[in-house]
């Protein structure tokens, strides 16, 4: 069977290039059918011009901009209607972790199930799946780093709150990690992302500023709860 060679590869890369083809993984696929199309004839006898004129002829290239318009189409359909589940499967779970928190204030029962329920959508679900959203958006280095720690962090903080709930150990690793990634690594890279490309540098401080004031508020709740927890068993 014909091979074609790097550089006959990459003159079918170029003319798919040509003709407007911007979608990377639909330039690999259409790359890979043509030259399959392409090695078939040169198996018959043909050179890899006229193989490759042939090729295109039958394919027809001048529809590439169609065939990846369609394709788009689909692709932004299909991504929309996970984005639906995602925000259904999100609600459930604001919605399991607040009855849980209530529960748990008025000692009802089913407020484990609620928290434990809420918490681990949100950390192996929701996060993760929200966080392949945006980093489909994220254009640069620079955002996909912010977005990726803070998606970490918010799941070590989940997991973190969810120990502490249910008085399971491991919440002083999963918290102070959780912390650790937010303040060392996302506050940072959030805060430059953010000076950087908008115009109101105040307002952007201020942004970090906040973030970094209910972290600390989270800080003291917590702390807050253990005082009052001693107290208690103190008494």
């Amino acid at each position: 069977m014909a091979q074609l060679e790097q550089n006959q590869v990459d003159s079918i890369y170029d003319l798919l290039l040509d003709h407007g083809l911007s979608y990377e993984s639909l330039q690999l696929d259409l790359l890979d059918h043509i030259c399959c199309m392409v090695e078939q004839k040169m198996d018959n006898g043909l050179e890899f011009d006229e193989s490759l004129s042939l090729s295109t002829q039958e394919f027809g290239l001048s529809q590439l901009s169609e065939i990846q318009e369609a394709t788009f189409h689909l692709l932004t359909l299909k991504l929309n209607k996970m984005k639906k589940v995602v925000g259904i499967i999100a609600i459930l779970t604001a919605a399991c972790v607040m009855l849980g928190i209530t529960f748990k204030i008025g000692h009802y029962l089913g407020a484990g199930v609620l928290l434990f329920t809420g918490f681990i959508l949100a950390a192996f679900f929701v996060f993760p799946s929200m966080m392949f959203f945006d980093l489909k958006n994220n254009s640069t280095n620079l955002q996909k780093a912010a977005t990726v720690s803070g998606y970490v962090a918010g799941i070590l903080l989940s997991l973190a709150t969810l120990t502490k709930f249910m008085h399971w150990p491991g919440f002083s690793y999963l918290y102070y990690g959780g912390l650790a990634v937010l303040l060392l690594l996302f506050m940072p890279l959030y805060t430059f992302r953010s000076y950087k490309t908008q115009e109101n540098k105040i307002f952007a401080l201020a942004k970090s500023m906040l973030i970094i004031a209910g972290v600390m508020v989270i800080w003291f709740s917590y702390r807050m709860v253990d005082f009052m927890i001693i107290e208690m068993a103190a008494k």
